[in-house]
């Protein structure tokens, strides 16, 4: 079922809020649901709820870039990723660890 257009605006306007857009991420990506999504394809969505245009200003990204993220155009590179999640408080971070077998 599709969103009115008024749920739309009121989701981009409190994704514009630093700790309500965190805790929006964040939920997308819980490992304890078994609908979550994987970080980019969360990032994807909640930009395009925030809308292109403005988070491309977010980040001093070309609205081109972003749009070809979204998508699925352009892989990020680490730094890249990082940068669109900063707006979102967050940062992504790879750990190795040794498995005992």
């Amino acid at each position: 079922m599709r969103r009115s257009n008024s749920y739309d605006e009121q989701l981009s306007q409190k994704l514009k809020k630093p700790r309500f857009a965190q805790e929006y991420l964040l939920a997308l990506v819980d490992p304890d649901d078994e609908d979550a999504l994987g970080i980019e394809d969360a990032l994807r969505l909640a930009i395009s709820k925030m809308g292109t245009t403005d988070f491309a200003k977010l980040v001093a990204e070309d609205k081109a870039n972003v749009d070809k993220f979204l998508k699925g155009n352009r892989v990020l590179k680490e730094e890249t990723l990082n940068r669109y999640l900063r707006p979102f408080g967050l940062r992504l971070r790879k750990e190795l660890e040794k498995i005992v077998a």
